[in-house]
């Protein structure tokens, strides 16, 4: 039987299955979610040559950030792994180099809670495009800290300092060939309806998860907001989950979740499957503003006590430019 045929018999089958064990979360969010929902993937959407273009990929040097790294590293594009650790990262790049024999991947230091990081990337990276930005990094924290931008450092991290970073490249990504923004959100914020107040202000007891959900929530929403903005640019912007998957930062954070599920989470590589899909195959780039989880549009919600009103989506808009620095402008000016 030719692997099309079989292809022609098993997909049906998935898609059949996905409407029994979809809604269950567990079995779609875990490894056997992924196995079943590939089923349905086209081949050859990852055939795709890099060579010549720039992608960027914050938190790069572990778990997500570390497994798209090295699929578009392994498809020759240039990358530049952007984290806090400069050793991890220097590291990470000389393991990729040496697994890919690629050696076109860099790496520049960048905390995001540190505007004066963000813009020394920005200065670094001025007059070079940039065809790829994979807004990954994201912190999970277990105690109230804050930035060196003095916001609470979940929010910091996770959307105000990406927020910046994009705006600064604004430039490059204007100048890339088909350029796109992939923002890297988390399942968990489908337990949480967006409360700017929240946000900026997490309530005592201090609850690390809660935070980094609220994050995520917003995340998919300004993802939504900035497609809108960029779309005269021809910058796609997208937003995703990658389902529950083993990565070091689950294992320090979530440490219980860790252990009652790590069975059945998925690897680094196929949670950042639909990261890697989105970074290096065009099909997605003419439906920018969605969110997407194993290749797929999927809705923002689940549940319908989660959904904001235009009004707070309007105020994070608002809020967020504050707290990045930022100007509303930014987005249409051109310099000229």
């Amino acid at each position: 039987m030719s692997a099309g045929t079989w292809g022609q018999l098993v997909r049906p089958l998935a898609k059949a299955a996905d409407v029994v064990l979809d809604p269950s979360i567990v079995f779609s969010f875990d490894q056997t979610g992924y196995l079943r929902h590939r089923a349905q993937f086209d081949d050859g959407d990852l055939d795709v040559d890099l060579s010549g273009r720039l992608c960027l990929v914050t938190g790069g040097n572990s778990g997500l950030g570390l497994a798209v790294a090295k699929g578009l590293a392994a498809r020759g594009g240039t990358v530049w792994i952007l984290g806090r650790n400069e050793e991890r990262s220097a590291s990470a790049c000389a393991d990729l180099t040496a697994s890919t024999g690629n050696p076109n991947i860099v790496h520049c230091r960048l905390d995001l809670g540190d505007p004066r990081t963000i813009d020394d990337l920005v200065s670094r990276l001025a007059g070079q495009p940039v065809d790829v930005l994979v807004n990954n990094a994201g912190v999970l924290l277990d105690k109230r800290l804050h930035a060196e931008n003095g916001l609470e450092a979940t929010l910091a991290t996770n959307l105000v300092g990406h927020m910046r970073l994009t705006a600064g490249l604004l430039p490059s990504l204007r100048a890339g060939r088909r350029p796109r923004v992939i923002w890297v959100s988390s399942g968990g914020m489908y337990a949480k309806k967006l409360s700017v107040d929240e946000l900026v202000q997490p309530p005592e007891p201090f609850d690390g998860v809660a935070a980094y959900a609220q994050t995520k929530r917003a995340m998919v929403i300004t993802s939504r907001w900035l497609a809108d903005s960029l779309a005269a640019d021809g910058i796609a912007v997208h937003s995703m989950h990658p389902g529950w998957a083993a990565t070091p930062g689950v294992e320090q954070s979530l440490p219980t979740f860790w252990k009652l599920t790590r069975p059945i989470l998925r690897s680094p590589e196929t949670g950042a499957d639909t990261i890697l899909w989105l970074a290096v195959c065009d099909k997605a780039h003419s439906q920018s503003g969605r969110f997407w989880f194993d290749r797929k549009i999927r809705p923002e919600h689940l549940l319908g006590r989660t959904r904001q009103s235009p009004e707070e989506e309007r105020r994070l808009w608002d809020e967020l430019h504050r707290w990045a620095g930022l100007s509303e402008t930014v987005w249409t000016d051109t310099g000229l």
